[in-house]
């Protein structure tokens, strides 16, 4: 008995004991599962590796499959196929979610290509592009509507062979404007880069550089650019990875380009061929041999397939209102109200003429010279009137040569705009010179011809958001006298604008360019009526003017993408000028001054907008910049003594609005001693004003100048010049 119970609680104690250590070892697994669990948890949070999503079939289409684009909103996408020869377009009920497409028809490109790997497009859908290891070239084809292969297909060129560089392409991509297409392929283990004689036309390719992978690759497949060319992806079908580099230029391989490392697909594609993105980074596809299917993963962060935490630097789906942002509605602003101030000048500089011309008309010769243009100082054009450095420029070889009759004619000016209309600051600095030339016809009547010249400095804000111009100008013009000593001025001209933009977005520098063309003319009906020693001239005045603004696209993270704009402008005008002259024995001054009223009759311009990784969303901005009212006064003189003294003044300003105004002044002053030696000084500019000294001397045949030049900018540079010359 004493026996027995003592086994009996020998058992006891056991299976206690083993229900301890059980729940012991269940305790110990929860709160491992609990750390790991709280592990992936910190890691999803701050990882960006690629979820698989789903898989798509497509072997009853086609084995072996190729190169994967979608159509700008994801409602369609296209894919190769080697053996078949085909182009295969799917439908999605969904955009960019593979398990909802739908073959709809296919277009074959075996007369021109047997071993097709490659398919790429333009921007809306109606160039298409295919490539393949047997032919090694780029194939071009027309679509009658974009994206679109029921639609009309046409052949249209072929490239030259680009076997020297790769005997099996097997990707076409293009950068963001088209104007380079690049090319991968399985013996190279690289990506060439060609530039383009026209954006979107393979007529003409120039190797720009090839940037070798093979020491990463073994046989390099797919490649795929983020959505602003500062990253690349690219797969091999030995190592099932996705390799992810960066490029410090984007869409540049002659830059600097760095591998951030890889991503494994093996767990769902072992002979992976191709990679792609939908349009904001966010889904990756790649397309597989093993099974013939179209892999989708989701990322977490926005073009980025690595284990590591999302950066700030990486491209981002940003849906906020551009419109609603200061620096794109400031730069918007500028570039309407730049567009308006060369036409402006253009119109001015040669009604500037016209008029010299009429109070000059009993002259022979009417060749005039307003400007010596100061090299040494960007910022600020000295104005010269009736000094030496005029005059001899007068006497240039060019004038000399001119055919008989002809006169030649310059002006250079300098402005400050400034808009303060809204909670932005835009500051437009404005240098301009124009070169004419001009000749009498049928009596009196003048016609001519004229090139301008000009930069413009446009800063938006305070954080560097703005943009640099360059304008080209060509003009024509005539001045026929009526009855009575009426006269009406015609002027036409044709420009274009070359613009560097920039936009600071927080911590993101953007950039982009664009090239602006123009038509303007004007109509000027003016009477000139002597009164003593003053001439006054009345006159009603329209000007117009069109510009067309080329779309665009911005480089870096959240860039914009810009439609093509049309600025059409107009303003009727009346206006009085006044100029006389008074002697004084040896001395004559002559004041000068005007006033011009406009009703400004522009129309309403619209901007549209939508991010580039967002293509589905458009955004506009209305420009209505019409102030109507525009008054515009000008008041100056010019003082000479003998040949030796010379001043001249002059101040103008336009108003727009109580806030919208620009005001310009010169001031300059020449004088000659009794031993020839030149003295001058000047003062001009608006917000900005700088000084300028000038001496000038004859030496035994040589010209010594020395010219000193300071801004009153704190921070601005002293510019010291001495020129010895000649002339032989």
């Amino acid at each position: 008995m004493i026996k027995a119970q003592f086994k009996t609680i020998s058992f006891y104690h056991k299976n206690t004991m083993k229900k301890k250590i059980n729940n012991l070892f269940k305790k110990i697994i929860i709160i491992l599962n609990l750390i790991f669990i709280f592990a992936f948890y910190i890691s999803s949070v701050n990882a960006a590796v690629p979820v698989f999503v789903d898989t798509k079939d497509i072997s009853d289409e086609t084995e072996q499959p190729g190169q994967l684009v979608f159509n700008n909103d994801g409602t369609k996408m296209f894919l190769t196929g080697y053996g078949v020869k085909k182009v295969f377009e799917y439908a999605l009920s969904t955009a960019y979610d593979v398990s909802t497409a739908s073959i709809t028809t296919n277009y074959s490109v075996s007369a021109k290509e047997t071993a097709l790997n490659a398919v790429a497009f333009n921007p809306d859908g109606t160039k298409m592009f295919v490539t393949g290891s047997a032919s090694d070239k780029i194939h071009q084809y027309s679509l009658s509507t974009g994206f679109d292969l029921s639609s009309t297909v046409t052949f249209v060129k072929s490239s030259d062979s680009i076997t020297e560089e790769e005997g099996n392409p097997e990707v076409i991509l293009f950068n963001d404007d088209g104007t380079k297409i690049y090319i991968t392929g399985r013996v190279s283990d690289a990506v060439h880069e060609y530039d383009l004689g026209s954006a979107y036309d393979v007529g003409s390719l120039t190797l720009v550089t090839s940037f070798s992978m093979s020491s990463e690759t073994n046989i390099t497949e797919g490649m795929s650019f983020n959505d602003d060319g500062t990253k690349l992806f690219m797969n091999d079908l030995q190592f099932d990875k996705v390799f992810q580099y960066s490029l410090s230029t984007p869409y540049s391989f002659e830059s600097t380009v760095t591998l951030e490392g890889s991503f494994s697909i093996a767990d769902q594609e072992s002979h992976s061929q191709y990679v792609a993105f939908n349009n904001d980074g966010t889904k990756m596809y790649i397309v597989g041999n093993n099974g013939d299917d179209i892999t989708e993963y989701s990322l977490s962060c926005a073009f980025h397939v690595l284990t590591t935490s999302c950066s700030s630097s990486s491209s981002s789906s940003s849906t906020s209102d551009p419109t609603t942002d200061s620096d794109v509605v400031g730069s918007l602003k500028a570039s309407t109200k730049l567009s308006k101030n060369v036409i402006t000048h253009s119109i001015n500089s040669i009604s500037n003429r016209l008029n010299f011309i009429k109070n000059n008309r009993s002259n022979e010769d009417l060749s005039n010279q307003k400007i010596d243009l100061n090299f040494g100082n960007p910022i600020l054009t000295s104005m010269y009137n009736a000094s030496s450095v005029s005059k001899k420029l007068n006497q240039s070889p060019l004038k000399n040569n001119l055919p008989e009759g002809w006169s030649m004619w310059n002006e250079g000016t300098i402005s400050l705009s400034k808009i303060l209309d809204d909670s932005t600051k835009k500051d437009i600095l404005s240098n301009n010179l124009t070169i004419g030339f001009d000749k009498k016809i049928n009596g009196n009547e003048i016609e001519g011809f004229a090139f301008q010249v000009g930069y413009s400095d446009i800063d938006v804000g305070k954080d560097g958001t703005g943009s640099e111009s360059i304008n080209y100008n060509f003009s024509i013009y005539r001045t026929n006298p009526l009855e009575n000593n009426n006269y009406i001025d015609t002027i036409f001209g044709i420009g274009l604008i070359t613009n560097d933009l920039t936009r600071i977005d927080g911590t993101n520098i953007l950039s982009a360019n664009r090239n602006d063309k123009q038509l303007f003319g004007s109509f000027n009906l003016n009477k000139p009526i002597k009164q003593n020693k003053f001439t006054f001239t009345p006159s009603a005045k329209i000007d117009f003017g069109y510009t067309f603004l080329e779309s665009f696209r911005e480089q870096g993270t959240n860039a914009l993408k810009f439609s093509s704009q049309e600025i059409e402008t107009g303003i009727v005008s009346l206006g009085l000028k006044f100029d006389g002259l008074t002697n004084f024995n040896n001395s004559k001054i002559k004041p000068f001054g005007s006033l011009e009223y406009g009703y400004d009759f522009t129309e309403i311009s619209t901007a549209k907008l939508n991010y580039i990784s967002d293509t589905g969303t458009t955004y506009s901005y209305d420009q209505d910049d019409n102030l109507n009212h525009v008054l515009t006064s000008k008041l100056g003189f010019n003082y000479s003594f003998k040949d030796k003294l010379n001043i001249f003044s002059n101040y103008k300003r336009t108003q727009r609005s109580s806030s919208n105004h620009t005001d310009s002044i010169d001031l300059s002053l020449n004088f000659k001693s009794k031993r020839e030696t030149e003295y001058a000084m000047s003062l001009g500019g608006s917000k900005d004003l700088s000084a300028g000294f000038n001496v000038a001397k004859n030496i035994n045949g040589f010209d010594l100048k020395f010219d000193v030049n300071q801004s009153f900018e704190d921070t601005a540079d002293k510019n010291v010049l001495v020129n010895l010359s000649t002339k032989f």
